[in-house]
């Protein structure tokens, strides 16, 4: 078997501790400050980018707005030229076409009465209006500018170009105030794309603008806002189509969020209000967060070269608060391994040198103590070796009287008392018999009768049987607990320590000494080991008594009854017997040869030949039979040794496991010859009661004493198995000499 053995790990030095906790300590303190500070730069710089992306999206939407606002502001101008009222057909579309050089944005412009009516139309693409811009003319552009309000139209791309387009239009009044009509113009919103392109959102980042529906209608890359690209799926669009009139409100997600550009970015939106348009700027999350990363970085350096420092630090002071603990530690460990002069350098700091004045005192103490210690422990050396020797005498003695004056007599001798004897409860339970004592005193003491109740109380020895534990006085002058007795007058000091087997206790040792003050809690301990050894050498002694009182009234009751035990081992076919086995046969084992023999054996020592088949046929049913307990009678003739033929009855037992397999095959053979013999010895009495009840019953139906006698001869003859039988009488008896013969 192998045995797995934990080796202890290797502690670590003083100095190696105190300089871990040194670093440990600075580096808790140092994570935790430097963990707020960089909590503080990274809220800080999340408020600083949240407050420059505000002003970016301010300024985008203020100059997208601008745009917006300069073409009604170059309308509104037009109006006072181009009134229908003043102005005749001609000189409209004069005027009108004027407008184109006012911005390069107008497309196409129209002029409509106050029904819808086209008044006046120029357009520097085509001669005509186009039909796009055409079917921008109806609908809600005449019902809203008959209100007096501006018009912006939806965006929409330019089939020939696919340029994005714009309708705004303005309506006209005279100088009443009424509506006269509607300037309507088509504003090609690519120049609003130079405007958007040259806004900056820091090295890398972008504005663009999008519709109410999520439409891309300004953007740098042009190819992505004339391919009409929806991007309703960003985050802050999304926003802004499910909340459109939360006009000059600004939202800004520091958490980030993917871009147009598809990267994480941090973005902002700015909702123009009229038009139902924002304007969203985004700025990469790594150039937005870079100050961040690069305040991580150098707070990490700083950090390592803190701890670095620290555990400088660290090592440096370990060192001045470890050497004297060090010193301490060698002395220690020179003491340990016996040098109990060696005494430690009282140095370092005060509570260190007061550990080491401690230390060098404690040394002195522990020198004292192992002076007397090691006398202490001769003499329990010594007392525990007598213990041994009585105790081993003791165990080897089986007669109780013996074995208790062995006891006091070595216990007196070997420890140098000046008595000891020993008191056994009696089997009331409630008196203690002195029933040893050593030497001449303690003969006498015994010869006396001397006897103790068990509830004195002025009685150490009753006080130990009652306590179950060892009780002294080292000056019996004063104690109240002592008997004196008179041939023990120089008795000064008693223990008595109660002799108990497990709980129950059978008796009290009680030793004396001349000497005051002679006994300590040492001797209780000893002469209570002691005395529990003697209490169970007593117990083997009464036991080994009882047993052989049990064995010898089992032999008795076994020869009484002529009964003997006997096992069967089936597999090794060997019957197991003993001497009074043998002994009920009339033979021995030096006869038959041995303990155990075989069936065959058995079968021609203990058989009648003409009982081998009965035996056979009988073992012969115990093994085809199947029962779990299987018994049986039977019983035999036997030839004995002297040739007498003799009756043995045979009781079978036999024990099977739940497969049937023979687990245990015993019994016990009895010597039943004289039953038997008693048997037939009745059997031949009743047959000749019955033969004379039969001879009296005829003899009585005889009518004459010849016939009588005839009878009784003749059925006598027959019971004696006699031909001829000769009855013989007295003259006297019959007054006549008559012989009479039956035959």
């Amino acid at each position: 078997m192998n045995t797995k053995t934990n080796n202890p790990r290797p502690a670590q030095s003083l100095t190696t501790i105190l300089a871990l906790a040194f670093l440990t300590l600075s580096v808790v303190i140092l994570l935790v400050n430097g963990g707020f500070a960089l909590y503080t730069n990274i809220k800080s710089h999340q408020d600083s980018i949240s407050t420059q992306q505000r002003f970016i999206a301010r300024d985008a939407g203020k100059t997208v707005s601008s745009f917006i606002e300069d073409k009604f502001v170059v309308l509104e101008a037009a109006v006072e030229i181009v009134n229908p009222v003043k102005v005749n057909g001609e000189a409209r579309k004069t005027l009108l076409e004027s407008l184109f050089s006012l911005h390069p944005a107008f497309r196409q412009i129209a002029l409509l009465d106050k029904g819808g009516k086209q008044l006046a139309q120029v357009s520097h693409i085509s001669p005509d209006l186009s039909s796009q811009f055409v079917l921008q003319l109806q609908g809600n552009l005449i019902t809203q500018t008959a209100q007096g309000k501006r018009y912006i139209g939806p965006v929409y791309i330019d089939e020939g170009t696919s340029e994005p387009l714009m309708v705004v239009a303005i309506p006209v009044t005279d100088v009443f105030g009424d509506i006269q009509g509607t300037l309507v113009s088509e504003v090609d919103l690519k120049f609003m794309w130079d405007l958007v392109d040259r806004l900056k959102v820091g090295e890398t980042g972008y504005v663009y603008v999008v519709d109410n529906e999520g439409n891309l209608i300004a953007f740098g890359d042009t190819a992505r806002v004339l391919s009409g690209e929806n991007v309703k799926q960003i985050s802050e669009v999304k926003e802004f189509i499910e909340n459109p009139a939360s006009a000059a409100d600004i939202t800004v997600d520091v958490n980030s969020y993917t871009g147009l550009l598809g990267e994480k970015v941090v973005g902002t939106y700015v909702p123009l209000g009229t038009p139902e348009w924002a304007v969203v700027t985004e700025l990469p999350y790594r150039e937005a967060y870079q100050p961040v990363f690069q305040a991580v970085a150098v707070s990490i350096t700083t950090l390592l070269v803190l701890a670095f420092l620290a555990g400088l630090v660290g090592v440096l002071v370990a060192r001045r608060l470890s050497t004297p603990l060090i010193n301490l530690s060698n002395v220690a460990t020179e003491v340990g391994s016996g040098n109990l002069s060696s005494q430690a350098e009282v140095v370092g700091p005060a509570e260190i040198a007061k550990v080491a004045a401690t230390f060098n005192t404690m040394t002195a103490q522990l020198r004292d103590l192992i002076g007397s210690l090691e006398q202490r422990v001769a003499d329990r050396t010594k007392a525990l070796a007598s213990v041994a020797e009585v105790s081993t005498v003791a165990s080897t003695i089986l007669e109780t009287d013996k074995l208790l004056q062995q006891v006091v007599d070595l216990t007196k001798e070997r420890f140098g008392f000046y008595h000891a004897h020993i008191y056994l409860l009696n089997e009331a339970g409630d008196t203690l018999v002195l029933a040893s004592g050593a030497g001449q005193p303690g003969r006498q003491m015994v010869a006396e009768g001397r006897l103790i109740p068990l509830a004195r109380e002025q009685s150490l020895v009753a006080h130990a049987a009652r306590g179950k534990k060892g009780v002294t006085v080292n000056d019996v002058t004063t104690a109240p607990d002592f008997l004196p007795h008179p041939l023990l007058p120089d008795t000064r000091s008693e223990l008595a320590v109660p002799m108990m087997v497990g709980e129950t206790v059978i008796g009290v040792f009680d030793v004396q000494s001349e000497v005051v003050g002679r006994f300590t809690d040492a001797d209780i301990a000893v002469q209570t080991t002691l005395a529990s050894q003697v209490a169970s050498a007593v117990q083997n002694a009464r036991s080994y008594s009882e047993v052989q009182r049990s064995q010898v009234l089992l032999s008795e009751a076994l020869n009484i009854s002529r009964l003997s035990n006997w096992e069967y081992d089936v597999e090794q076919d060997l019957f197991t017997f003993n001497d009074h086995f043998y002994s009920i046969f009339r033979t021995s084992v030096e006869k038959v040869g041995g303990y155990k023999i075989s069936s065959a054996d058995y079968a021609r020592n203990f058989v009648h030949p003409e009982d081998a088949a009965l035996v056979a046929s009988e073992i012969q049913r115990v093994m085809v039979s199947k029962e779990r307990l299987f018994k049986t009678d039977l019983e035999h003739r036997i030839i004995f040794s002297d040739g007498e033929i003799g009756y043995i009855s045979v009781k079978i037992n036999v024990e099977r496991d739940e497969n049937g397999k023979i687990l245990r095959w015993y019994g016990a053979n009895q010597d039943v010859t004289e039953r038997r013999r008693l048997e037939e010895l009745n059997r031949k009495r009743a047959g000749q009661q019955e033969t004379i009840n039969l001879i009296t019953q005829r003899i009585q139906s005889a009518t004459t004493i010849e016939d009588a006698l005839q009878v009784a001869v003749r059925e006598l003859g027959r019971a004696l198995g006699k031909r001829q039988t000769l009855v013989s009488l007295e003259l006297s008896a019959l007054d006549v000499n008559k012989t009479i013969v039956g035959k």
